[in-house]
Parts: structure tokens; sequence; C-alpha cells
């Protein structure tokens, strides 16, 4: 006689079924695997998951007796279920292929706490529309936009990463401060069209300037700040008509975020504390940069590409050349 479980449900959906379930993540993994072929479920997650990144979720997220807010995509052959009194009922030898969510349901192997985990769940798909599913929720779903990503690191401030969420921060204060040359400048969600330059593109660069040893990092929040206030108005400067209708090629997120990873250098090369650089000492160094040849094709022909490593030697070659 076949065993059925009763899980916490409903039906979503009648043609074609759907159902909306709280399943427990011991038993799930036990029932699903995101290869419909693989018989065995562990398996089919070790060949496809990333293991590292499911211990930082299982980290993250179960170990903190939380669960996902988004529910797990799964699919099955099963025609349909019974359901009464807010009760599916289901087999308890059913299988199912994890469309999609196999990350966070994985997480569970490596974690204490059993987490119930909202799934959806499609039914009476075979084989072919099982793919089709997972190619429609795959291929078609828009991803979280990075620079919405760091504006979530400023307002989440993880404990972990202090470098991150003073990135964070920087770039919020340079888009957000009156006297800041990159003042409504940045876009810090990645959903204003209008704006070239994002969050997204900036905060790494800032946070890998913070974080690596140098001058830079041994100063304070505010600091770091108006050195690089500083150093953006000396930036704009060189084409301040074209900084301002978005046209020069300084304000663009590859030169920038070359400049910026150039500053250090500016720095340690001027040999005085970073608080007593002012516009006019940057601007001895950067009013050597010929604007016309950071233009990609001619960056290409002399460096033979046109990626962030050819900018930066291009840059830095006009930068520190030689005095007459």
């Amino acid at each position: 006689m076949e065993k059925f479980i009763q899980i916490p449900g409903f039906q979503l959906q009648e043609d074609p079924p759907i159902y909306v379930a709280s399943i427990l993540g011991s038993w799930l993994l036990k029932h699903s695997s995101p290869k419909w072929r693989i018989k065995d479920p562990s398996k089919g997650f070790q060949r496809v998951v990333k293991e590292d990144r499911a211990r930082e979720i299982a980290t993250a997220v179960l170990d903190q007796k939380r669960t996902f807010p988004n529910a797990i995509v799964l699919a099955t052959n099963i025609e349909n279920f019974d359901f009464k009194k807010n009760k599916i009922e289901v087999n308890s030898k059913a299988k199912f292929l994890v469309v999609d969510g196999q990350h966070r349901l994985w997480a569970q192997k490596f974690s204490q706490f059993d987490a119930e985990y909202a799934c959806t769940i499609h039914c009476n798909l075979d084989e072919v529309a099982m793919a089709r599913l997972f190619l429609e929720i795959n291929d078609n779903q828009k991803r979280v936009p990075s620079s919405l990503r760091w504006d979530l690191v400023r307002l989440v401030r993880p404990n972990d990463d202090p470098f991150s969420i003073a990135a964070a921060e920087l770039v919020f204060s340079l888009a957000t401060n009156n006297n800041s040359p990159l003042y409504q400048r940045i876009d810090l969600t990645g959903e204003q069209g209008v704006i070239r330059l994002k969050q997204g593109s900036l905060a790494p660069e800032i946070r890998n300037l913070i974080s690596k040893r140098s001058p830079i990092r041994e100063l304070d929040f505010e600091s770091q700040y108006e050195l690089l206030e500083r150093y953006t108005a000396a930036i704009r400067s060189l084409d301040s008509a074209g900084w301002r209708n978005a046209t020069t090629a300084f304000y663009s997120a590859r030169v920038l975020r070359v400049l910026i990873r150039l500053l250090p250098e500016i720095v340690n090369h001027k040999k005085i504390s970073p608080m007593r650089l002012k516009v006019p000492d940057f601007k001895e160094y950067l009013i050597k940069i010929d604007q016309n040849s950071l233009s990609l094709e001619n960056i290409r022909a002399k460096q033979g590409g046109a990626g962030m490593k050819e900018i930066y030697e291009e840059i830095r070659s006009q930068i520190f050349r030689r005095r007459h």
C-alpha cells in the first residue's frame, strides 16, 4: 500500500495544475533533484550547484533560523494532488525536479536547522515540458542590477564586509552631496537609464581603493570622502563642459575606474600626506592625459585591446611620463 504525507498548501491553479506548499528541507532534499534523469538526488545536486555558495547560504540564512522569502520552483509528472483542509496529500515516493532554487535547497544539507521551504509545484509535466519550464524561468528572469545590490549593502550593512559598506557609503555621499562633482551623476540602483555612470561600476573600484594597503586605507571615512571629492573635482576640471554634458571620456565608467585605481600611485608619487593634496596637486598629474587618446579605437590601435588593462596602461604611461 502506498504511503502518503500531508503538507500545508493549496491549489493555485487548476489548468495546468499548480500548487503552493510548505515542505521541510530535509524531506525535499531526498525527493528532488536538479536533474530529472538522475535517480540519486545527491549526485544531481553535486553536478549542478557550487558547494561553497550553498554553504554560504546555509550560514547566512538557515543557521540564523530564517527561511527564504521567495519560493523554490518544482516540477513533477504527477497529474495532481488531493487536498483538503489546507493540506496537500503527497506520495512518500514522489519525485520532483528543482527548476529554480537549486542552491537554496542544497544549502539545507549544510545546516542543522530544518527549514520550511515555500514551493511552487507544477504538475503533470513530462520531461520535455519540464525542460521548457526551466528555460522559461532561467532565461527570462531579470537579474537584480549590481548597482541595486550595492545600494542594499549600504542599507543592510553586513557585519562581515566593512569595506563594502564603506564603499557603498562613499558612492552614496559622492552622488548626494551638493558639493560633489558627482552630485546626481551616479545611478545608485541601476534603474535610471539616462545616467551613464552606475554604482555597480564604481563601488567595487572604490572598495579596492580603501581595502588595499595604501595611505588611503589608513584614513577615516570623512577623510576618504574629502580626498575623493577633491580628486574627482580635478578630473572634472580637465573638461568641465564635457563633464556637464556627460560627453567627456573622463566621465565614462571605465576611464573613471582606472583614474580611481591610479589614485594611490599619485598619492605615493607626491610623497606627502593624502589630506594635504589639493585639486591643483592632482591636476598636475591628470592634465598630462590626452583625452583624444582615450577613445576605444585609439587605445585598441596602440595597446592591441580596449579593456581595463589597456586603458590603465595608456593613462598611467601619460600621467607618469618623464618630465622634460
